[in-house]
């Protein structure tokens, strides 16, 4: 298996989604950390160092779309290279339009199973 040396923060409000999520990438050789909403990911990311994002977009506290926002804001300040931000979301409409703009690198629908999404995923990872 191949192993990829970039930490993933997998941002998702249900502990059960978060846990198919998570287990899934630990499968496939890549290590993650877990937040539960936006607010919870800027306190991981103050502490830890991460190299990519998998947001859901409807969660509380934080969504995913003031995440993006918030994370892009900082990069211009700080002129660091934006963080690849992914979203996994069940959202279809003008949320993903908004996060779209905000330069996430690609998004997937909940409503397909996670798994089948590796293979794009491990791409966007590897690059």
């Amino acid at each position: 298996m191949e192993k990829i040396e970039k930490t993933v923060l997998v941002v998702e409000d249900e502990a059960m989604s978060r846990w198919i999520i998570a287990n899934t990438l630990k499968r496939h050789g890549i290590p993650c950390l877990e937040a539960e909403h936006g607010k919870h990911a800027l306190e991981i990311l103050s502490q830890n160092p991460c190299d990519f994002i998998l947001t859901d977009l409807q969660m509380p506290e934080m969504d995913g779309v003031e995440l993006i926002r918030t994370l892009r804001e900082r990069e211009k300040t700080t002129c660091d290279t934006p963080m690849p931000i992914v979203v996994l979301s069940a959202e279809k409409g003008e949320m993903i339009e908004t996060a779209l703009q905000l330069g996430v690198h690609d998004y997937f629908i909940k409503s397909v199973p996670f798994e089948s999404f590796m293979p794009r995923l491990k791409k966007l990872l590897s690059t």
